[in-house]
This record gives structure tokens, sequence and C-alpha cells, in this order.
């Protein structure tokens, strides 16, 4: 039986999005109005044979692109990044905004120079940056080929490989940002170890990532009756991630983590966004972009790594999408029982300062490294498989 198109799949799900609305949210960071300038790589073009294979950056040319039922996809990574996920990705960073009050970082930076945005995606969170800070250099990393069309003078993008050595010189970036990369990375460890030691002293490393709250009273999924489809769909991607070695959830954001890593003024903090349709403009484009995650989000996982033939997973994403448009509509539900709680990470290099008491021998326990986490996840850490959220 042939496979529907995948636009075709969920856009039956969608909800049109009023112009009015459209333009209320509207974001101010744009990149409208900037000339075209040419992508810059971090490094000149070297013969394959003279360079070491896993420490150079990619090229285009040479990206690991497969087409897998009907989605564009580059290497191992889980989502596509095909056309529909750039329009997907493009509405959940105008849901960021809005959510932040036009804010595009929670951390104070003050008269930056450089800042390094892994995974940027379409770009539009280091555009915005860069004319933010017109004085600051903002590099934009992933592992596809990213071609924005019009950028400010001041913002690069680079195609690289986060999972290796990063190559940075060591204290030299003002923050470190990572949006909505959960799943995207086999050690997480490694991950932060690259960005501390990149980072100047008194630099921020921001992460935000998504998840259902699980184990409290009012977490998304306990919205749904205990025979809705999504239990098992949740279940199976948790699952599915696991054996793709790059789990799902937020396992990674947690502050003994990042303290014993090495960091200071580790915090954590949660904002929760509506999911009820008839709530806002925000809340309708949060279910858009939602609704298309279902799919963007699982669709490799279930047939790869867990064997389901393509229509049964399309099938079970049809069925997903019907039950959270359903409970999104539904006027009786109120928009605080239908949310989603985005978590927020930040930290700091610790400063001269504190590095000079550790080297003088004040071991403080903040800034020790500890090596008991394994595969990016802390030994021994359990958790019921629930926590693989939805969210965008």
């Amino acid at each position: 039986m042939p496979l529907p198109e995948p636009d075709q799949t969920m856009n039956e799900n969608l909800l049109e999005v009023d112009d009015e609305d459209v333009e209320q949210t509207e974001s101010v960071y744009a990149a409208s109005h900037y000339p075209i300038i040419p992508i810059r790589y971090r490094v000149e073009r070297f013969d394959a044979a003279t360079i070491n294979s896993s420490s150079r950056s990619l090229y285009d040319e040479e990206l690991d692109y497969v087409m897998e039922n009907g989605r564009r996809y580059c290497g191992d990574y889980i989502f596509p990044n095909d056309e529909l996920e750039q329009d997907r990705l493009r509405v959940v960073h105008q849901v960021f905004l809005n959510v932040f009050d036009l804010q595009l970082t929670s951390v104070p930076l003050e008269d930056p120079k450089y800042i390094l945005d892994i995974g940027t995606g379409t770009g539009e969170w280091a555009i915005g940056m860069a004319e933010l800070y017109p004085s600051c250099e903002v590099v934009g990393v992933d592992i596809s080929a990213i071609q924005p069309t019009a950028v400010p003078h001041n913002v690069f993008f680079e195609v690289d490989d986060c999972e290796v050595e990063w190559m940075r010189p060591d204290d030299t970036v003002d923050l470190v940002h990572l949006r909505d990369m959960a799943g995207a990375f086999s050690d997480w460890d490694f991950i932060f170890r690259e960005a501390l030691a990149c980072l100047k002293p008194g630099g921020f490393i921001e992460v935000l990532d998504f998840h259902d709250q699980t184990g409290q009273k009012t977490n998304f999924l306990a919205s749904f009756s205990p025979d809705a489809q999504i239990h098992a769909f949740v279940r199976a991607i948790d699952e599915a991630s696991i054996k793709a070695g790059r789990r799902r959830g937020t396992h990674h954001l947690d502050v003994a983590r990042l303290e014993r890593l090495g960091f200071m003024d580790v915090e954590i903090s949660e904002r929760a966004i509506p999911l009820n349709a008839h709530s806002n403009s925000v809340a309708k484009m949060w279910l858009i972009a939602c609704l298309h995650t279902v799919e963007a989000g699982s669709l490799r996982l279930l047939t790869k790594y867990l064997d389901w033939e393509p229509f049964h997973a399309l099938e079970m994403c049809e069925e997903v999408c019907k039950e959270i448009k359903a409970k999104a509509l539904d006027n009786s539900v109120s928009a605080d029982s239908l949310k989603i709680s985005l978590r927020v990470l930040t930290a700091r290099k610790p400063t001269s300062d504190r590095l000079a008491q550790v080297r003088h021998g004040d071991n403080d326990e903040s800034l020790m490294v500890d090596t008991s986490f394994e595969n990016g996840l802390v030994a021994g850490d359990g958790h019921s498989g629930d926590e693989s959220t939805i969210g965008a």
C-alpha cells in the first residue's frame, strides 16, 4: 500500500492560523532586509586523505542525506531536515519568541563578542542574536546544510558534527546555546565538556528542551484516558530512542550533572506552554508545531529502531494527532491542564577567581569532574519512558 505524502498526512490535523493572529505574533527578529552572503565554513577545503575524517568540518556535497518514508534526513539524527521540517521549526521559533516576551535568551549578556548556537536549524535564533548585538560574531552550527536567504554581516553558519572535537579556541565564547536538542546526541557529557572548554571564564551555557513533568498531577499525558494511543506512542518513542543511543527527554538537564562537570551557578527554570487552541494565537501555533512534531520526531525512530512498518507508524501518528487535536479543541478542557513544559538550564564557566581557588587547593565539590556518567545518562538513572513528550 503506497505511503501518503508526509505533508498530506499531517495537514489533515492542522489548524489554520488567522492572518490577524500571525501579524500579532510576527517576529521582530525576522531576517528580511539583509543581503545574501555565502555560508562560511570553519576550515578551508582539504584533500580527504590529508586530514582525519573524524575531526574535519563537513561540506555540503559530502553530507549524508537519506530519503526515508518520504522524508529527508541527514546522518543519524532522528528529525528530518526537509522543507516541511524547516516550516515546523519556523513556527516553533515564533512560539519561543512569544513565550519569552520576544527575548532570545534568558542569560544576562554584557557586550558579548562571540556566541555559539549548536543545532541552529533554520538559523533564526542566530540571526536574531546577530541583529541584537551588531558587534558580536554569532556562529550557528548544524550537521546539515543551512541556507538562509538573508543574514546580517556578523552571523556565520557552519556545517559540522558536534559529537566530535569542536576545535574552538579555549576561553573565547560568551554564550553556548542549545535549543530543542533532546535526542540529538549520544553523549551529553561530551557536549557539555566541549562547551565548557570554549567558554570564557564567566561565560554562559543555555539549554532548552521540552518535557512532560511525568509524575506530577498536571502533566500533559495525564490529560488523556488510559486507553489513549498516545501512551503507547511515547513509550515506543522512548524505547526506540534508547536503542538509537540518543534518548529523548530531559535527562541531560540536571543541576548535579553540570556541577560535576565543572560548571557553576547552575539553575533550572520552567515555563508552561498551553496547547488549548482557544486560549490565544500562540497556543494555536504551538498546537500546529506539536502536530507536525508527532511524525517528524517519531517516523525514523519507529521504523528504523523498532522495525515498524512505515504505514503502521504513520497510522499511529495519525491517531495521536487526532487525540491531541480533540483535546486542544475541547472547550471543557481548561487551558491550564493541557500544556507542555519547557525546561531551561543555564550555567556559567567558573571565573578566573574561582579557578584560582581550585588551583590553590580549595577542592570545591561543585567544580570537581565526575566520571560516573555513561552514554549521557546518570548511572542508575531510572525513568518510566513516559517522559518522552510531544513537545516540538
